[in-house]
Order: structure tokens, then sequence, then C-alpha cells
């Protein structure tokens, strides 16, 4: 292979803001940030109260999906306490009622980590939570005397025949409901039968955070962690960001914790820019990307992990189409312009004002939804500190000016 195509594919792979955090760690290409890490803080809290309930949010392109995989690796060698970590969104279909499926999931994974075991209990419980998440077939008797109290045949059924009884977990159709307390029971059971020296157990469940039904979040902390703790589980959730704001704020009252994983104010402080830094410098190498260069997609990322790995991606494929041996700050440059444009595309033009009045003056209040979805979709910036910041994104406030001079 030409040496210039696999150095710029290498460099391409290792920017790829998607990577799984077990790939990203096990490569060295984690760079902790400034600070006691997020995934040490509810690691720590973890240990200490078992039962406990956590949300985790904050921007999108954070970093919280690797922090709680972090919080989970850190669990699992230490004490009597392990973290599973649960990417929800691998699992099931967002889209689809998300009743009984956190539960479901948990149980599924404590099926994993319980093992073979010969309890006839415990081998039941495993098989009632396959069957909760994937369905299963049952006979319908012939003799109406050999029927459960829920097993009567619908209208469309006939005896003698088999039936399905469909899963939660990414099935297409609204899944039964679940009686809680069996359930319960069922990881209880699981619960008792973990192995030597594990007495607790937590579930980190990520990319609920891509939820934008608030109301399907709230539902689900109602009925799942409600359930989830009371089977003696302690749980972390990954939420929207939305959550923090306007009438939204009282589901964040239902966990004992929360968690913010913030951008970093990379114009007003040393110490998040610095970690930035040594991101692309664990990614990339100064042949590559130089020191200014550098410098500049720190600059435009607007302290937004996800962004300025993709920002540096998209500058390095831009150097390697030209014939370029390195990134150079007109690929830059291009690459942030296209990423604005994209960032851009669908606003209206009363979020266009309220964007170009945070520019010109500073003035941002997210007072209802439409203002809070320019925070969620990281079009504004929210920094945290003593006094909270608002920022539009660097790499949309060029754009916003051209608009304006063009008026």
């Amino acid at each position: 292979m030409d040496s210039r195509l696999e150095r710029f594919r290498t460099y391409f792979e290792r920017l790829d803001p998607d990577s799984r955090p077990s790939s990203v760690l096990g490569e060295d290409r984690y760079a902790a940030p400034p600070g006691r890490a997020m995934g040490e803080q509810l690691a720590s809290r973890l240990q200490l109260a078992p039962l406990s309930s956590h949300l985790v949010t904050g921007p999108a392109g954070t970093g919280k999906t690797t922090q709680l995989y972090l919080a989970a690796e850190a669990l699992r060698s230490a004490g009597d306490t392990r973290a599973v970590y649960v990417d929800v969104s691998l699992q099931h279909d967002l889209d689809q009622d998300l009743s009984g499926v956190l539960v479901v999931l948990a149980g599924l994974e404590l099926a994993k980590l319980v093992g073979k075991h010969g309890d006839d209990d415990v081998q039941a419980a495993r098989e009632r939570f396959r069957r909760w998440a994937y369905g299963y077939r049952e006979f319908i008797p012939d003799d109406p005397r050999e029927y459960e109290y829920d097993d009567y045949p619908e209208p469309d059924e006939e005896p003698g025949t088999w039936r399905r009884r469909p899963g939660v977990i990414a099935s297409p159709l609204p899944p039964l409901p679940l009686d809680s307390e069996e359930k319960i029971e069922a990881l209880k059971t699981l619960k008792r039968a973990l192995p030597d020296g594990v007495r607790h157990v937590a579930i980190l469940l990520d990319s609920l955070d891509r939820l934008d039904d608030a109301e399907a979040f709230r539902q689900a902390v109602i009925d799942d962690v409600r359930a989830l703790k009371q089977a003696g589980i302690g749980v972390a959730v990954v939420g929207p960001m939305r959550l923090l704001y306007g009438p939204n704020r009282p589901i964040v009252d239902m966990f004992d914790q929360v968690h913010i994983v913030p951008a970093f104010d990379v114009t007003q402080g040393l110490e998040g820019r610095e970690f930035l830094l040594r991101v692309l410098a664990k990614r990339t190498d100064e042949s590559a990307v130089g020191p200014e260069v550098r410098e500049r997609l720190v600059d435009a990322s607007g302290g937004l992990l996800r962004d300025l790995l993709q920002l540096t991606r998209s500058a390095v494929e831009e150097a390697f189409v030209v014939g370029a041996d390195a990134v150079a700050p007109d690929h830059v440059t291009r690459a942030v312009d296209e990423f604005g444009r994209t960032m851009m595309f669908g606003l209206r033009e009363a979020e266009v004002d309220t964007l170009d009045t945070l520019r010109r003056r500073g003035v941002f209040v997210p007072t209802n939804d439409d203002i809070i979805a320019l925070l969620v979709s990281r079009r504004v910036i929210e920094y945290q500190g003593t006094t909270k910041r608002y920022a539009v994104h660097p790499a949309i406030e060029p754009l916003l000016a051209s608009l304006q001079r063009k008026k």
C-alpha cells in the first residue's frame, strides 16, 4: 500500500468521533480531561451508595460515552460493586416504546454476569428475561380447562395452534405490559447469584440523550429506573440536555445525582485548551497536523470534543484529496466552512436572529423549546463556571456575520 495513503488512512480512523470507548482506550487514544474525570467521580459515588441513581447529561460530543465506560471499568476491579455499560441504541430502536426495555436489558446483563448456574430459579429468571426481550412462541391448548389466566385465545387465534408473544427490544409493535413485580423478583434472583465477592451491581445506560421526546424519557425513569432501584440495582442514565431547562426540570429531580459533562471554554481557560491539544497529539502527529493547525482546530471546535475530532478528520481528508502531505490552514478553513454550513442548514429566520443577537450582543436566555433546541443542537454552546456563558458555535459565527453584511 502507498505509504501516504496508509498514513492518512490511519489518521482518518483514529479521528473517528464515533469510535467505541473500548477501542479508544485500547489503542491509547484517550486523553484525561482536567481535574477528576466525571467517570471516576461516578464510580466513586456508586461505590459509596450502590443503590443510587444518576443522570449524566451535557452537550452532544463532550465525551459522556467514554466517561460512562470509564466508570464501568473503574468498578470492574474495585471493591464489591460491579457496573455494566449498556449502549441502549445498539440493542433497541429508540423510536419504539421504551416501556420495560431498561429493566429487561438490565436482566440480560445480570444473566451474563452470573454466568452458568445450577439453581433452577436462576435459570428460570434468565429464561424469563430472554423471553421478555426477544419474544417467544407458546401453544394454545385445545382444552379450555388448561388455559392460564392470560392464555385465552384472541378472536383471531384458534385453539391447538401456536401464538407469538413479542419481546420489547427492537420490536416494531408496542411491547406487551410486563408485571413490574415479576421483573423485580427475577432481577433479585439473578442478583443473589452474582459471583463471589460481588455484592452490588450498577447498570450504566448510554444513548438515551438521543431521545427528542422528554415524556418518553420521563416515563422510562418513572417505570424502569424505579424498578431497578427496588431490585437493589444502581443505575446511571445518559439523558437529553433539554432536561436541564424549562418544564422538564422535575425529571432531573427524580435522580439522586446529576453529572454534567461540559464543553471546555477554550477562549477563557487554559486547562480545557491544553486538554484538547493533548487529544490531537494522541491521535495525530505534528508531521501531518502541526501546532498552528491544531490551535486553529481547537478554536473552531468551541471546546466540544466530538466537533474537534470531526473538524480535524475533515481537514485531514481535505489535505489528502488535494495531494498535500500535511494539513495546512486553508484545509482547516474549508473544513470549518463546510461544517458550519451543515449546522446552519434548516434554521428558520427567528433562530438566525437569536443566534445573531448572541453573536453581536452576548444575549441568550433559554426560555422556550425553540431556543433550547439551539443549545441541544450545539449551535449555541453553554460553558459552565461561576457564571454560565453562552456563545455561538465558532464554525457558524463567520456565516452569521456574512449574512448580516448582505442585508
